[in-house]
C-alpha cells in the first residue's frame, strides 16, 4: 500500500508524510521516549498506520500482539498494558509539548478513548513572519546584473563596471548585516518567549484558586512524604539487633512470598533465604502514587518560581506545622499528621481504606469502598480526598492528597495539578463558592480508574466547604 498522509489535521494546510515521519523523529529523541523502547514502538506503530491511511484498524488487541508481543491467547480485558501505556504516552507528549517541543511547527496527540493519532499544524507568529519580508524586501531593491549590460557599448560596461562591483559589495553588505539583525532579533525573541512563558506559568500558578494560598508567599512550604509501615526480608548482613525483633513465617507463608517474587520477576527472589523473616520498618519507604504525586508538586513550584522543604513524615514536628504552610501526601494510615489538624471534617477515611461521609448531600453515598479484581486481586477503583485547612496557628494552609491506596493519592496530586484537571478543579470550586467566592478550606472527592497499579481515570465526585467553628 503506498504511502501518505490523510489529511486529519484541523488546519487547511496539509501536513505531507515527510513531515509526519520528521514531527516523529523529532519526538522519539526528545529525553521524554529516547530511552522507552515500548512507547517508542507504540508511537512508530501508530503513526505507521496513519501514513498508509489505515488508522481504522487500530485496536487494543491489535497493538498488544504488535507492540507488546502478546501471545495468542491474549485478552484486552484481562491485561490492561496497551490502555497502561497509552495512558503514559499521552503524559508524555504533553510534557514533551510543554518543554522541548514548545516551538514544534507540527504537533501529535493522541484523543482518549482512541489510538488514532493526530496532526495539527501550528500558525506561525506574526513576528516570526516578520524577518522574512524584510529579507525579501532587501534582496527587491537591488536590480539584476542584465540591466546594467542590455544595449551598453563595451565601453559604457567597462565603465560602469567598478559601479556594479561597488553596488554588489553593498548589497551583499546589507544582506550580510540584515542577516546578522534578523539572527540576533530571532535569538532575543526566542529568549523573550521563553521567559514569558516561564513567567506566564508564574502567573497563572499564582492566581490559581487551589495555589493562591501556597504560591502568594516567598516562604517555602513544607511537603510532607508519608512513611508507610513495610516489611522487609532478613537479609544475610543485617544486625542481629534487627534480627532478633524480627518475625518468622511459616512454610506455607515462605512459599507465598517466593511464587510471588517469581511471579512479579523480581529480582529479590535470589536474596530470600530458606527460613525468611520480616522486619517491621516505619523509616524506609514511601508509596510509588506519593512519589509520583512529588514529581508533580515539585513541578508545579518551580513554574512559580517558588521552593519546597521535604520531609518524611516521622520527622515532622508540631513546630514545622506552625511554621509552614504544608502539603501531605498520604492519609493517616501512611502519614500521621493528616489526621491531627482542626477543623472536623466531612470525608473522613477508615481503618478499612474505605472513605466515610459524614454529612452526605444528595445523591452522595455514606461510604465509598474501592473496587478490586475478583480473579488476580488487583485494585480497578480507588477514592481519594483533597483536603484544605488550616494549620494548627490558622495562621497557614495545609493542603493533604490522600488515596484510599496509593494510587489514589497520585491520581489527587495529578489532578490538583495539571492543567486540564485543573481548570474543572477551580471552575468547580467557584461554583459551589457561589457569589461568597471560591471556599477557603473545602475537601474534593475523587473517584479514580486504575490499571496495573497507575491511575488513568480521574473523576470529581463532589465538594464540601468546610467551616472551621469560632475559636
Amino acid at each position: 500500500m503506498s504511502e501518505h498522509a490523510p489529511n486529519h489535521s484541523t488546519d487547511s494546510t496539509a501536513i505531507k508524510p515527510a513531515e509526519v515521519r520528521q514531527t516523529l523523529e523529532t519526538i522519539l529523541d526528545s529525553k521524554y521516549f529516547s530511552h522507552s523502547p515500548q512507547k517508542r514502538k507504540f508511537l512508530r506503530l501508530i503513526c505507521d498506520f496513519y501514513l498508509n491511511d489505515r488508522v481504522r484498524e487500530l485496536n487494543e488487541y491489535l497493538l498488544g500482539r504488535e507492540v507488546f508481543n502478546r501471545g495468542a491467547n491474549y485478552h484486552p480485558a484481562d491485561d490492561p498494558i496497551v490502555r497502561v501505556v497509552a495512558h503514559d504516552v499521552r503524559k508524555k507528549l504533553e510534557m514533551y509539548y510543554q518543554h522541548e517541543g514548545n516551538d514544534d511547527a507540527i504537533r501529535l496527540q493522541i484523543p482518549i478513548g482512541s489510538y488514532e493519532p493526530q496532526f495539527t499544524r501550528r500558525q506561525p507568529r506574526q513576528s516570526e513572519i516578520a524577518p522574512l519580508v524584510a529579507v525579501e524586501a532587501i534582496t527587491a531593491e537591488a536590480p539584476p546584473a542584465e540591466t546594467l549590460t542590455a544595449g551598453a557599448s563595451s565601453a559604457e560596461v567597462m565603465a560602469a563596471e567598478p559601479n556594479r562591483f561597488r553596488m554588489w559589495a553593498l548589497g551583499g553588505g546589507v544582506i550580510l548585516l540584515a542577516g546578522a539583525i534578523i539572527f540576533f532579533a530571532v535569538s532575543n525573541r526566542e529568549l523573550r518567549r521563553q521567559m514569558q512563558a516561564a513567567e506566564a506559568r508564574k502567573i497563572q500558578a499564582l492566581s490559581n484558586a487551589v495555589w493562591e494560598p501556597f504560591l502568594k508567599k516567598t516562604d517555602p512550604t513544607l511537603l510532607v512524604l508519608s512513611n508507610p509501615l513495610s516489611c522487609l526480608i532478613v537479609a544475610g548482613n543485617d544486625p542481629q539487633a534487627q534480627v532478633k525483633r524480627s518475625i518468622g513465617l511459616n512454610a506455607a507463608q515462605a512459599a507465598e512470598i517466593t511464587r510471588f517474587a517469581q511471579s512479579s520477576r523480581s529480582t529479590t527472589v535470589s536474596n530470600i533465604t530458606p527460613d525468611p523473616r520480616l522486619i517491621l520498618s516505619l523509616d524506609t519507604f514511601t508509596g510509588v502514587g506519593e512519589a509520583v504525586g512529588l514529581y508533580h508538586l515539585t513541578d508545579l513550584f518551580r513554574s512559580a518560581d517558588r521552593s519546597l522543604i521535604l520531609k518524611q513524615s516521622r520527622t515532622v514536628s508540631a513546630e514545622d506545622l506552625k511554621n509552614h504552610d504544608v502539603i501531605l501526601l498520604g492519609g493517616f494510615l501512611s502519614n500521621d499528621w493528616s489526621g491531627k489538624l482542626p477543623v472536623t471534617e466531612d470525608f473522613v477515611h477508615t481503618v478499612g481504606a474505605m472513605i466515610e461521609n459524614r454529612h452526605p448531600q444528595p445523591g452522595e453515598e455514606q461510604l465509598y469502598r474501592p473496587r478490586f479484581n475478583q480473579q488476580t486481586g488487583d485494585l480497578i477503583e480507588d477514592y481519594a480526598l483533597i483536603t484544605v485547612k488550616p494549620n494548627i496557628l490558622y495562621e497557614n494552609t495545609v493542603i493533604v492528597f490522600a488515596g484510599s491506596h496509593s494510587a489514589g493519592t497520585e491520581a489527587a496530586a495529578e489532578f490538583a495539578t495539571s492543567k486540564n484537571y485543573l481548570q474543572e478543579f477551580t471552575e468547580r470550586l467557584r461554583r459551589v463558592g457561589g457569589a461568597a467566592g471560591t471556599p477557603k478550606y473545602y475537601q474534593a472527592l475523587l473517584k479514580v480508574g486504575v490499571e496495573n497499579g497507575i491511575p488513568t481515570t480521574i473523576s470529581l465526585v463532589t465538594i464540601h466547604e468546610l467551616r472551621p467553628s469560632s475559636r
